[in-house]
């Protein structure tokens, strides 16, 4: 008879309680309600020619005052900015499906794949493969809870929280690139409003 073979797996994988392993601040907890799902809302950019929407002001900062000081020369190459902009949608398409790939993934399987309530398919009886009519080979069979499923069950309730809280920071910072995607296309809206406006005014009346 041979010795039995050791595993050279851990029979959890949680760290050996030594009584100073605490849990997450985030233990339990579901947080899959802070989990963003993104989109791309433009398959092509707004028009320069369009006349740019209000956007707001930051409710942070004071009301500006009426002291301008006029501007040097400067030079808008709106054909640059474009280029520039399609480039970054391109990428924010290709992050946003990459993103919620991940996202549908994670909450899909996160209440199952790390084990959590395992079962094992336990038979008992002598199973042969007699061909006597009425003969069942599910009898005698029944499923008893998997002894890795506490453990299992443990580590999701700290890991799961910790997946959402990654999914919250990468699909935060993908809207604030739409944002700044936006900012870029309503700079483009500005200038060519202003373009338009900066016409000389018609002729006095004799």
């Amino acid at each position: 008879m041979t010795d039995p073979i050791t595993s050279k797996y851990d029979t959890t994988p949680l760290p050996d309680g030594d009584g100073d392993d605490k849990p997450s601040p985030d233990h339990n907890k579901n947080l899959d309600g802070l989990v963003p799902t993104d989109k791309v809302a433009w398959t092509a950019p707004p028009s320069f020619n369009d006349d740019p929407k209000d956007i707001g002001s930051d409710s942070g900062s004071e009301a500006p005052q009426n002291n301008y000081t006029p501007s040097g020369d400067f030079k808008i190459d709106p054909s640059s900015l474009r280029t520039a902009e399609k480039s970054m949608l391109t990428e924010a398409k290709g992050g946003v499906e990459k993103y919620e790939e991940v996202r549908k993934k994670v909450m899909a399987v996160k209440g199952t794949v790390f084990g959590q309530g395992a079962q094992t398919k336990v038979t008992k009886g002598e199973m042969h493969t007699s061909l006597a009519s009425g003969y069942d080979p599910s009898a005698g069979t029944h499923y008893e809870r998997n002894p890795f499923a506490d453990s299992a069950e443990k580590f999701a309730a700290d890991i799961n929280p910790a997946q959402e809280r990654a999914l919250l920071q990468v699909g935060s910072a993908l809207e604030k690139l739409g944002e700044y995607i936006a900012l870029l296309n309503h700079s483009g809206q500005v200038y060519g409003h202003t373009d338009r406006k900066s016409n000389f005014p018609a002729p006095p009346s004799k």
